[in-house]
């Protein structure tokens, strides 16, 4: 098996946190997003693994080529023209056997107990969701088939929504759907989707199911960055003690970070070489190398290398969360 991760994203959503830094490199619970997926692929034993960047992916090349557990390749999606656009630009490098495709900014860390089917066939990991249902895409399931698939409707057709985590045993049907969009020109959103690929390979007669995902953790705004970060801490965060501070778990704290006299957690992930000092600070995510004196923060973002110095930042449970750069 091979596995596909498309991380050539502007994260538009994200900025300015992704300014400087590409997407799925930004850190949740002190690791970047995309350790968090090469983890899990390599725990399934997958080597080969092609990652779709952009011109700029330097950052993402050196990060991986440090493995040893992974055989990479990458592509250079050279314009933004969608997921679709750039699982197809793999195409060369993949042959006719079973794939895995991860989107870069989800963490999935449910089990991947769907592969141990005989036959496993096609299949895409769903979750049912609330609140507003646009900013999915959506599926249709019947007789444990998925019928149709709409990317963002203006009108939800369910509540189940892709969870970003697919697995096809064969590689061409879905290639030559890809290659149908693109070929015809069809966009949706200005974009080639990957869902308009799946949705012709259902209306040819393919087999398409579901599976439920449990841990599933988009990262694509500030505000689900911030929720990852809570529900990754709870789940992998431990207690420390600094002299002269009070750390209150779960935290994730790099051992070359500085914490003088403050008061950190929780859930707060503090990444190398910061310098938190006379702080007051819970759910947060604080950038390497930033330096922050004199602060109270709450439902806090700070970029790496940014300097924050007397600000009080109180925001109530469920307002927007800041972003300082």
């Amino acid at each position: 098996m091979k596995a596909i991760i498309p991380v050539a994203g502007s994260g538009s959503r994200l900025r300015p946190i992704t300014l400087e830094t590409p997407k799925a490199m930004v850190p949740v619970a002190g690791k970047p997003v995309l350790e968090y997926i090469l983890d899990q692929v390599a725990g399934l034993g997958i080597r080969e693994v092609v990652l779709v960047i952009s011109p700029s992916g330097d950052a993402i090349r050196g990060f991986v080529d440090q493995r040893d557990d992974l055989d990479a390749r990458y592509v250079v999606q050279r314009e933004p023209l969608g997921i679709g656009h750039a699982v197809y630009q793999c195409r060369t490098l993949v042959d006719d056997g079973p794939v895995l495709i991860v989107l870069g900014d989800v963490i999935y860390l449910s089990d991947y107990s769907f592969l141990g089917k005989e036959p496993p066939g096609n299949a895409i990991g769903v979750q049912r969701v609330s609140g507003d249902l646009s900013r999915y895409g959506l599926v249709e399931v019947a007789s444990g088939r998925i019928t149709r698939l709409v990317e963002k409707p203006d009108r939800p057709i369910s509540d189940l929504a892709i969870a970003g985590i697919y697995y096809f045993s064969r590689t061409e049907p879905l290639m030559a759907g890809l290659q149908s969009l693109v070929r015809s020109g069809r966009k949706t959103r200005g974009e080639y989707q990957l869902t308009d690929a799946l949705q012709w390979m259902v209306d040819q007669g393919g087999h398409l199911a579901p599976f439920e995902v449990d841990d599933w953790y988009d990262c694509g705004t500030p505000d689900r960055l911030l929720e990852a970060n809570r529900r990754l801490l709870d789940l992998h965060g431990g207690p420390l003690s600094i002299p002269g501070s009070v750390i209150i778990p779960p935290v994730d704290i790099a051992s070359d970070a500085r914490v003088v006299r403050s008061v950190v957690g929780p859930h707060v992930a503090i990444s190398s070489r910061a310098s938190v000092a006379r702080t007051i600070v819970r759910d947060a995510t604080i950038g390497a190398g930033s330096r922050i004196e004199n602060c109270d923060l709450r439902r806090s973002i700070v970029t790496p290398r940014a300097v924050l110095a007397d600000r009080v930042e109180r925001k109530p449970a469920g307002a927007l969360c800041e972003v300082f750069v």
